[in-house]
């Protein structure tokens, strides 16, 4: 009979040790997720912002690029014409 007491009481103190390790185990796994979704957040945005910045950059390449296109058209000479200069007969 005394055997069997002292075999539920190590059950007893196992079953305890195991629910608080399950307790312990959730709470780091809720501490992990959470720090997870902080650091989603913060990765969406610098990402949203790094997309501006690169918008914002092609926007200013192309007005650099534009810039020096339209003055080249507009300081564009008309064609030469071939003139002979002399003249003489087959």
């Amino acid at each position: 009979m005394e055997r069997l007491d002292k075999a539920v009481q190590q059950r007893q103190r196992r079953m305890i040790k195991n629910r608080e390790s399950a307790a312990r185990s959730r709470e780091r796994k809720q501490a992990y997720q959470a720090e997870l979704e902080t650091l989603l957040a913060k990765l969406e945005e610098e990402n949203e912002q790094l997309i501006r910045e690169k918008e914002e950059w092609i926007r200013e390449r192309l007005r650099q690029l534009m810039e020096k296109v339209v003055p080249v058209i507009e300081r564009r000479e008309p064609r030469h014409v071939l003139k002979r200069v002399h003249s003489s007969e087959w």
